[in-house]
């Protein structure tokens, strides 16, 4: 099926497996390279304690403190 829409879309011979490595000299992107997050990524507080009250671990202590400590400090680091 890859071949098939390739040939009927391109009308030249390309492979359908994905190409490894870098560009040729004197080939330029086309597209911008997606930019780099400012800050690691952090789940929301909602969607985590959400999560987190629907684990029945969530009874033991150190579990319940995690939960606790974000239910009061919604944007301050969990861990």
């Amino acid at each position: 099926a890859a071949g098939v829409w390739t040939h009927l879309s391109f009308q030249s011979e390309r492979s359908p497996l994905p190409v490894t490595g870098g560009l040729p000299d004197g080939v330029l992107r086309d597209d911008p390279l997606p930019p780099h997050p400012w800050t690691p990524f952090r789940p929301g507080s909602a969607a985590f304690l959400a999560t987190l009250a629907r684990l029945p671990a969530v009874r033991r202590p150190w579990l319940r403190e995690i939960y606790d400590r974000v239910a009061d400090r919604p944007y301050d680091r969990p861990f």
